[in-house]
């Protein structure tokens, strides 16, 4: 594998994501509503490839609510209800048509729930007030985290982290990447003026968090067996390739953030 092939296409997807996300809210939601119905279309194709085909229409219709409440500054209660109600709706569609069978159900329930339960999380994060702390700790953490575990997996690497789910990873990248994690926490609180201790531990629980999340997207993935979820970036699969680690990132860091008062 060649780490510059991955390194430097990364270096532009977080620029271009830094860019979207920093020109105003309207775009931040708009920005993760696209990169959510972007993901639902690869989820649906590996699903349908292992045989549990899904609605095209009722996640995209979901998220899109889902984008507009937070765009609303709609509650978690509202948030919350409208999650409930697409799970009716899907298991009511389904008593409707019962020739469809449990897989139906059961595909856009998983659906439903992983990526667009976690995108959720990720519109009301970056329509709230804390979208810039939130965002630069979850991104930045996360892709310092990605960058440097690649890189001393490669040359420290020893014990396998999860050979079955993804034969790669070592705890010794692991290890390096959440300590990158916690450097880049600690440039943000440098550059930025934060606190220097929330922006430490929340960057390097957005790393944890996003590399349980990367694993969980392997796991997946052998089950479904196909390597990558899309073919959109040579060398970096499709969109939910590289947001598999944000989607636990990111609601991992906002929750911090609420924990310790500051969202």
């Amino acid at each position: 594998m060649d780490i510059r092939k991955r390194f430097l296409p990364a270096v532009l997807i977080v620029a271009v994501t830094l860019g979207c996300i920093l020109l105003g809210r309207f775009t931040r939601v708009l920005f993760f509503l696209a990169l959510a119905v972007v993901s639902a279309f690869e989820v649906q194709k590996v699903l349908f490839e292992a045989d549990m085909p899904t609605s095209k229409c009722l996640p995209i219709i979901y998220i899109t609510l889902q984008a507009i409440f937070c765009w609303a500054h709609a509650s978690a209660a509202w948030m919350t209800a409208l999650f409930a109600l697409a799970v009716f709706a899907v298991m009511f569609w389904t008593i409707l048509k019962p020739e469809r069978g449990g897989k139906f159900a059961s595909a856009n329930l998983f659906v439903l729930v992983w990526p667009f339960g976690f995108y959720a999380i990720i519109l009301h994060a970056a329509a709230s007030d804390a979208w810039c702390m939130t965002l630069m700790l979850g991104v930045l953490g996360t892709w310092a985290c990605d960058c440097m575990a690649l890189i001393g997996g490669k040359y420290l690497g020893v014990h396998k982290l999860a050979p079955v789910v993804s034969p790669h990873k070592t705890w010794e990248g692991a290890i390096v990447g959440g300590l990158s994690a916690m450097v880049a926490g600690m440039l943000i609180a440098w550059i930025l003026g934060w606190r220097f201790g929330v922006c430490v531990m929340g960057a390097f629980l957005a790393s944890c968090f996003g590399q349980v999340g990367d694993l969980t997207a392997s796991l997946f993935k052998r089950m479904a067996g196909v390597k990558d979820y899309g073919h959109l970036m040579p060398e970096h699969g499709g969109i939910m390739d590289k947001m598999d680690s944000m989607l636990f990132a990111i609601p991992a860091a906002y929750f911090y953030l609420y924990l310790v008062g500051l969202a």
